[in-house]
């Protein structure tokens, strides 16, 4: 199955890079990059339990971690990518031990504390960051020589990343580690009772999640080749949770296609400008009220019961 979901991605992205069109690939390109943070935030958040507001942060760590140290160190891209990946986990690993002490909005609230203290940086480290004028001159990556500065190749080299995090979070959450993840996010005494170290596993996820995060913040660096402190708010953070929550909390591959929902809408949302924070609310509220397993599977099970009664009507 995880096979021929793998060939269907890949046939639709060739389908779509094969129009020839911009703006199509683009937004590919796109959603590849938030991809990568959002099946990150599905890893602690859906399968783990652990509600967490603070993921933009990891992800904009990643993109300005890459950028500067590809700067200070004059290495190539690949290489301040790694570094910055490295960098990141320590810091996911770090404040996963802060703050799993605590639980429920209190979690919330600490993670949602730790964004807007990392986006505030972004913003006030004027000599390191370049403040709101943002950091400017970022190469993109290159490949024996080349320069993979069009539109194509970042597709190729961002979906590549994003079928190994797809492929490597599916993996998790099918393995052992995968199982204490979900007794984590049933109850925690109970899989504490079974021998399961929770701390230890809930500060590994993050860590694990904080690494998608900083991959994709690299790559958005050196496919952008500027930063500002704008796309790493907690709005992205708000909006990586809408994701989730279209996609379905504990489905990796569902997330994906809330990534393309998601970002789709945006695109008709964008004349409302900051405001579309207010509309994102209230799709997270609805969909999670309604449609708790995800959009796509509550459209089916409202599908499903609408055929069902009307069997039931066309009987009587």
């Amino acid at each position: 199955m995880m096979r021929w979901r793998v060939l269907a991605l890949a046939g639709a992205l060739l389908a779509c890079s094969a129009t020839g069109n911009g703006y199509v690939i683009s937004l590919l390109v796109v959603i590849g990059l938030q991809a990568l943070p959002a099946i990150g935030l599905a890893l602690i958040a859906g399968f783990t339990g652990q509600i967490s507001l603070g993921h933009a942060a990891f992800y904009g760590l990643g993109a300005y971690g890459a950028a500067l140290i590809g700067r200070w160190l004059g290495v190539p891209g690949w290489i301040d990518i790694a570094l910055s990946t490295a960098m990141v986990a320590l810091v996911a690993w770090a404040i996963g031990w802060l703050v799993f002490r605590l639980k429920g909005h209190y979690l919330a609230m600490a993670t949602l504390a730790f964004g807007i203290i990392v986006q505030i940086c972004f913003t006030e480290m004027h000599g390191v960051t370049g403040g709101q004028d943002g950091l400017t001159g970022i190469p993109p990556l290159s490949l024996f020589g080349l320069s993979l500065r069009s539109d194509i190749a970042m597709l190729a080299v961002v979906w590549l990343t994003a079928i190994a995090a797809i492929l490597a979070g599916q993996n998790l959450v099918t393995s052992p580690t995968g199982l204490a993840m979900r007794a984590i996010a049933e109850n925690e005494a109970t899989a504490r009772s079974v021998g399961n170290d929770v701390q230890s596993i809930k500060r590994l996820i993050m860590m694990v999640s904080g690494v998608f995060c900083a991959l994709g913040g690299g790559l958005y660096a050196h496919y952008i080749g500027y930063l500002s402190p704008g796309p790493f708010d907690v709005g992205f953070s708000i909006k990586l949770l809408l994701m989730v929550a279209i996609g379905g909390f504990a489905d990796v591959w569902g997330v994906v296609l809330g990534v393309v929902f998601i970002t789709l809408i945006g695109e008709v949302l964008k004349p409302l400008g900051a405001y579309d924070i207010v509309a994102y609310g209230a799709l997270l509220v609805v969909s999670v009220i309604y449609c708790p397993n995800g959009l796509l599977r509550g459209i089916a099970a409202l599908a499903a019961r609408a055929r069902r009664m009307a069997t039931a009507g066309s009987m009587q």
